[in-house]
């Protein structure tokens, strides 16, 4: 996923090379992604293997005359992986910000581990390669055999992405992906000034569609404490599944949120749905005093 607003400073890219990472610049932030290829999960009986369900996502910005900056990092994690890393992390001083689930009905049960740090960025990147040591490298698949779903409609992806209004999309092997930052929302985490996208996504995907034209499809958004009643509600009318509501971080100003919801849908209609709960969302500047 490179939907780059620049080209990534060397510095950015010795970060991602330590990570085993494509480096980007989003926001104007270097932001390193990858998959977690080795897990094969199922949700809601279909096969999910976009970067929706197995991401590992680490950025850095705001950096001081020392060289320290904000260091965000996430990652899918199984359970039994969560206290051995979490270990590491500690070891390495790197505050735990969120441990929890992002989905339901998910085999095998997928967690998802935050963490934050005011530090350099390499030496914050060779933290987190020793603490990513202690992840399974053998594959991992769920218990239940996933729905037969080798359909695909790349055309869909195009209009999936326009109601959706994403800055950015990708098809590929069947996944198709749309990213943007919600960046009217203007946070501070651990004092530092945050344009992350980690701090601020908003992501939705379809996968595994199979000839009837349905897919499973999901979401995610940043969200304000105020909004996130009208948004389930918004999405429970829409027959939408609300998988997880909870924080990723810690120290934030505003207090930051993050809801997650998937559907088995035809793209276009759950597009359309979505679009739809967006809209009580607030497109107001919102700065760390609220």
């Amino acid at each position: 996923m490179r939907n780059m607003d620049n080209q990534p400073s060397e510095l950015c890219q010795e970060f991602a090379r330590i990570l085993g990472s494509t480096p980007s610049v989003i926001n104007g932030v270097c932001t390193a992604t990858r998959s977690r290829t080795n897990l094969h999960p199922v949700v809601l009986g279909r096969k999910a293997e976009s970067f929706m369900f197995v991401p590992q996502a680490f950025s850095f910005e705001a950096l001081d005359r020392n060289g320290r900056g904000l260091c965000l990092g996430e990652t899918v994690i199984l359970q039994e992986e969560i206290n051995p890393f979490m270990s590491k992390l500690r070891e390495h001083d790197i505050i735990v910000t969120a441990v929890h689930n992002h989905w339901l009905f998910d085999q095998p049960r997928l967690m998802y581990m935050h963490f934050e740090s005011i530090d350099k960025p390499l030496s914050f990147a060779r933290k987190v390669r020793d603490a990513l040591k202690v992840l399974t490298t053998r594959d991992v698949y769920g218990d239940r055999r996933p729905v037969n779903s080798d359909y695909s409609e790349p055309n869909i992806c195009e209009r999936f992405n326009e109601i959706l209004k994403g800055s950015m999309h990708t098809f590929e092997n069947g996944i198709c992906t749309v990213m943007k930052s919600r960046t009217n929302i203007h946070p501070q985490v651990l004092g530092r000034e945050g344009r992350s996208f980690l701090l601020l996504p908003q992501m939705f995907t379809f996968e595994s569609m199979t000839g009837d034209g349905e897919a499973l499809c999901s979401g995610e958004t940043v969200i304000l404490q105020t909004e996130i009643n009208p948004f389930i509600s918004k999405l429970r009318e829409h027959g939408i599944i609300v998988t997880a509501v909870h924080n990723h971080w810690l120290f934030d100003q505003p207090r930051l949120m993050f809801m997650h919801f998937e559907s088995i849908d035809q793209p276009l209609s759950f597009a359309r749905k979505v679009k739809d709960a967006l809209n009580v969302l607030t497109t107001r500047p919102v700065y760390p005093k609220e």
